[in-house]
């Protein structure tokens, strides 16, 4: 027995040593647990990372090409590299178009193919984690790409030789969207108190004074001044053979151009970039509508206007014939108050039976002071002589419905267009209400003044002139039979048809 006592000695280190063991293997598996965790946690991570960086290439790729004419397009293999945090990623994209039959356009056609969609695929690679696979994600997307011509009548103001805005205007955009754009071959100005919901492009100068605001961007050609706190540019400013004098003006986004950029925003570091290759803005050319307009067959088919009023010598003139009897019932002297056009609108547009065309020959303007256009159907007026009104002229709807009235001065009708004075003038709180829409077209100036409101649009050949409060509601009108020195794509507009994350 005494022997036997002995037989167990040293027990306890061999339990102490699988104690040990034990505990080892389960910190082993512990330790391998985190840090399988951690990788795949750091994976998880990088994955999203990639497929956020994919989609904003997309996305930039995307504006690029909504804002860029059609030799310019980004095309074919494009890299680059982001940094987002800590993490550096390689993106590789490739764009492909396609014309209406579904070919491919080689990149050295996109400037002589009518382009129908376009195609993105980017993938972006974080690089690999210690031990992983490199995170790659790919993002693709197809749009369809809808062409804007240079004669397309899409501004809501278009002054060729210049825009000029004073004492308190409102420029604002369809259904509250900041797309009232505005566009001159020259220059513009904005002073005392205007707002506009849009871009305004000019291939001259953009001059900013007192208080004026644009929502979206600034784009000139020979430079953008501005010498105001009351001035606020919303988006971009932009200059593409130029300078940008800022002052104490406010900028939302940058300011970018091919001079110098000084102003008080630029002391935030990265807002303001001198010395840099700024694109110039889209050259869009003064559409041309001729009195052989007004015969295309579309103002027929697609207007409905069928009914031509022709005036012509020996009627023209001042009205002074007896008294009209209008909506109202009222018989009233027009003489001294309105052309003889102006007298037949006075005394007809109201009961009109169809949309209708009213062609004046007469050289005197289309006159009506302080008397009321009523409408109950669609009308067009070409008129050699432009058109005049003044004196609280009201131009309303019979009904609650929309109606569209054009007043078009054809640009054929004058010896030099863009230098023949005012074509189209509406003076001394002429009232258009919310239900007429108005397309005001002359290749001469244009000239709105005096507490007016305007829905629709205003071309000039000449300048546009804004004077004295205006409210303006852009609204685009259907015009058939436009002209212009060029048919080229100015750019194109994006339609998404889908986007995907693509494994």
């Amino acid at each position: 027995m005494l022997a036997r006592r002995h037989e167990d000695d040293g027990i306890a280190i061999v339990a102490a040593v699988a104690v040990a063991m034990v505990v080892g293997m389960l910190a082993l598996a512990i330790v391998s647990v985190a840090v399988y965790e951690t990788r795949a946690t750091g994976r998880d991570r990088a994955r999203s990372v990639a497929v956020a960086a994919a989609e904003a290439r997309v996305d930039g790729l995307i504006a690029t090409i909504q804002s860029t004419s059609p030799g310019l397009l980004p095309c074919g293999p494009l890299t680059d590299a982001a940094s987002l945090g800590a993490d550096s990623v390689d993106r590789t994209s490739t764009v492909t178009y396609y014309d209406a039959s579904g070919a491919t356009v080689p990149c050295a056609a996109l400037a002589s193919t009518r382009l129908a969609q376009a195609s993105i695929r980017t993938t972006a690679d974080t690089g690999p984690i210690a031990g992983t696979q490199p995170a790659e994600r790919t993002v693709e997307t197809l749009v369809r790409l809808n062409p804007s011509f240079g004669n397309d009548l899409d501004k809501a103001i278009f002054g060729n030789a210049g825009v000029r805005l004073a004492n308190q205007a409102n420029i604002y955009g369809q259904d509250g969207q900041p797309d009232a754009d505005v566009y001159t071959n020259g220059d513009v100005t904005c002073s005392n108190n205007q707002h506009y919901f849009g871009s305004i492009s000019a291939q001259g100068q953009i001059r900013l004074e007192n208080t004026c605001t644009i929502e979206v961007d600034a784009h000139a050609r020979t430079g953008i001044t501005a010498t105001n706190p009351g001035v606020t540019i919303n988006g971009r400013a932009l200059v593409s053979n130029g300078s940008i004098s800022l002052g104490p003006a406010k900028l939302g986004q940058q300011a970018r151009a091919s001079g110098t950029v000084t102003g008080n925003v630029c002391s935030t570091a990265g807002k303001c970039v001198g010395g840099q290759s700024v694109a110039p803005p889209a050259v869009a050319t003064f559409p041309i509508i001729n009195w052989a307009s007004m015969t295309d067959p579309a103002w027929v088919n697609e207007g409905g206007f069928s009914t031509v009023v022709t005036f012509s010598s020996p009627n023209c003139g001042w009205y002074n014939g007896p008294n009209l009897v209008g909506r109202d019932g009222k018989s009233t002297s027009l003489n001294g108050k309105a052309d003889t056009v102006g007298a037949w609108l006075y005394a007809n547009a109201w009961k009109l039976s169809g949309p209708t065309i009213v062609r004046s020959n007469c050289d005197m303007k289309v006159t009506l002071q302080g008397i009321n256009i009523d409408m109950n159907q669609n009308l067009a007026i070409f008129a050699k002589g432009g058109v005049g009104f003044t004196n609280q002229t009201r131009i309303r709807s019979t009904t609650g419905d929309s109606r569209h009235l054009y007043l078009i001065q054809p640009y054929d009708a004058v010896t030099n267009p863009g230098s023949c004075g005012d074509g189209i003038s509406l003076d001394n709180q002429v009232t258009v209400e919310n239900t007429v829409d108005v397309l005001m077209y002359s290749p001469c100036s244009i000239r709105k003044a005096n507490n007016t409101e305007h829905y629709g649009q205003i071309y000039a050949g000449g300048t546009a002139t804004i004077d004295n409060r205006l409210e303006m509601y852009y609204q685009p009108l259907p015009v058939w039979g436009v002209q212009s020195a060029t048919t080229a794509v100015e750019y194109y507009n994006i339609e998404i048809l889908y986007k995907r994350e693509n494994a």
